[in-house]
């Protein structure tokens, strides 16, 4: 295990970078907070530590920090959301191997309608030939914002779920990555509840998605993936990849030994 940040103390945040977007513990209140603990495929074992508060406008504030146990890359990211869960912005920020990337995703209006404007400028390791890249993709009020390999943006879409409505749910998804030039500008997620599982004596909703990603040759490419959430629509557990055993596999580290008992089937 990695020698952990510990990004909480008293709502002390030791991401000096993020100091201007930390929450103020007087006005906000702290909803949940914990490490995921990411494993599978060689690369990509991580822990994200998170922290999310509620502001007083009824809306909400993720922060995260994404830590490679090689120690190859730290992220850290900021996002706020409306009191119904929407995606209102994002700010980030990582370090690979000395490459610097800083990352802005706003919404803005146009004529053609919502889009999202997402501004990243990289910094190579030696400081010189600073790239500065502006992307932008439509993006409704329903659009989901993500900057990987957080996992926090995906466990929005069981919050957002309508329940009364049930059956498969679309959300369209735009992304941009803070380890490599990787970004997402028309992806789509379809999330459904598989089933309820139990674990650790709480009741465990299990769910599915299905990402629906364009490719470079014009053809589209579908990643399965899983999701459980506990009676509060906290993320517990998430994996990466078909059934019966996903490629990577986060799990809150509090709920490690609960693990075995929320399979993906």
């Amino acid at each position: 295990m990695i020698a952990r940040i510990t990004f909480l103390a008293c709502f002390g945040f030791g991401l000096t970078a993020l100091a201007q977007d930390a929450p103020d513990p007087g006005k906000e209140s702290l909803v949940d907070e914990g490490v995921l603990v990411v494993s599978g495929r060689p690369g990509f074992a991580r822990a994200e530590e998170f922290a999310i508060f509620k502001r007083p406008d009824g809306g909400y504030t993720v922060l995260s920090t994404v830590t490679a146990d090689d120690d190859s890359y730290v992220a850290s990211g900021t996002w706020s959301y409306d009191a119904n869960w929407r995606a209102l912005s994002a700010t980030g920020q990582s370090d690979v191997k000395g490459v610097k990337r800083k990352i802005e995703v706003k919404r803005e209006t146009t004529a053609e309608g919502p889009i999202v404007r997402i501004t990243r400028r990289t910094t190579p390791k030696d400081g010189a030939n600073e790239r500065l890249e502006t992307f932008t993709a439509a993006c409704d009020m329903n659009c989901l914002i993500a900057m990987t390999p957080a996992a926090l943006p995906m466990s929005v879409m069981p919050r957002r779920f309508d329940v009364a409505k049930g059956g498969e749910q679309v959300f369209k998804w735009v992304g941009v990555s803070y380890t490599d030039d990787q970004v997402l500008l028309d992806g789509t997620a379809t999330l459904w509840l598989n089933r309820m599982q139990k674990a650790g004596g709480r009741d465990i909703s299990h769910w599915r998605f299905r990402e629906d990603l364009p490719g470079p040759d014009g053809q589209t490419y579908q990643m399965n993936s899983h999701l459980w959430t506990d009676a509060e629509r906290k993320l517990v557990k998430f994996g990466i990849g078909r059934n019966p055993k996903p490629s990577t596999i986060g799990i809150r580290e509090s709920d490690e030994n609960v693990s075995d008992q929320m399979p993906a089937e």
